[in-house]
């Protein structure tokens, strides 16, 4: 991928700041606001809608690949593994996944990156470019544990400039995020909805890639993205990869360079949920998975929803 003019870039970040409009300001039971944007009812970032609807229209290239998830599952980490897998150096880019990022970046931006592009989206299948059905597009969904999720998504949206800086506490953004009014909406309706879309679209290739699983062996994983997406690696180059794209080091490539994506990356650790949790909220997580994501792929022991 070519490195963007980094001025353009620099700007779009800025103005996508600066002209989020909330369209919704949703009180925790503190009295603390969370602001959000809609899309057809649903709960997303206030970029506007119109950032939204033109993913839809997105022009894919044969070899593009999509990168989906729901926000801090590790859609980050899973994009700098696989521009490294693409390039098969172990070179971190400048911009991070946010000058592929469809429902952010500008369509001028998105049309200078060369092939082969990661087209990255928080959006549910529904809502990605009209062209990834009839092109085949390989697609990638990132998953995590719904524990670690909450605890990564209270500290990411503490982080956030004005006007969406969340001040109130882990508790009250819990308290929200069960409910399903934070960006995205429901963490278990979004992954319940991608389960079915899978089931009804079995000629989309799709990979789940867990952070556990990134994790636990990351050398294996980045074998199983570089098969998945036809990029044939040797073992050297896994390892150089493995050691470069680790969650440590892109943290600190990230920090060095003062990327704005770093505010975002904080321990890229599992299991941190323990700090953070009681034991009736645990408790809820696990019953609202049962509830919603039972009889669905993500209710399997292999995505360790309970650590």
């Amino acid at each position: 991928m070519c490195d963007p003019n980094m001025a353009e870039f620099q700007t779009m970040i800025e103005q996508v700041i600066q002209n989020c409009r909330p369209e919704l300001i949703i009180d925790d039971q503190n009295g603390s606001s969370l602001k959000l944007g809609q899309l057809d009812g649903r709960y997303v970032a206030p970029f506007g809608q119109e950032h939204y609807r033109r993913v839809r229209d997105v022009a894919l290239r044969d070899d593009d690949i999509i990168l989906a998830g729901y926000p801090k599952t590790g859609c980050h980490w899973t994009w700098e593994v696989l521009s490294m897998i693409i390039s098969g150096r172990a070179v971190h880019t400048k911009t991070g996944k946010l000058l592929c990022f469809m429902e952010m970046t500008t369509p001028h931006l998105l049309n200078s990156v060369q092939s082969r592009r990661i087209l990255n989206s928080h959006l549910w299948f529904r809502y990605l470019p009209k062209q990834m059905k009839e092109k085949q597009t390989k697609t990638i969904l990132t998953f995590r544990n719904p524990k670690d999720t909450v605890v990564s998504f209270f500290h990411h949206h503490a982080a956030m400039p004005e006007p969406r800086t969340y001040t109130g506490t882990f508790n009250g953004f819990f308290s929200l995020f069960m409910k399903g009014q934070v960006d995205l909406g429901s963490f278990f309706d979004y992954y319940k909805e991608w389960d079915e879309d899978i089931r009804n679209n079995t000629d989309q290739p799709i990979l789940i890639v867990t952070y556990e699983d990134m994790k636990e062996d990351l050398p294996r994983e980045i074998r199983r993205l570089a098969a998945f997406i036809d990029v044939p690696l040797t073992d050297q180059q896994v390892e150089e990869i493995a050691q470069a794209g680790s969650f440590s080091s892109m943290k600190d490539v990230y920090h060095r360079n003062n990327y704005f994506s770093d505010r975002y990356l904080r321990k890229g650790q599992v299991g941190d949920w323990k700090n953070w949790l009681t034991v009736a909220q645990s408790e809820m997580v696990d019953a609202a998975v049962e509830q919603k994501l039972k009889g669905t792929r993500f209710a399997s022991p292999r995505y360790t929803l309970k650590v």
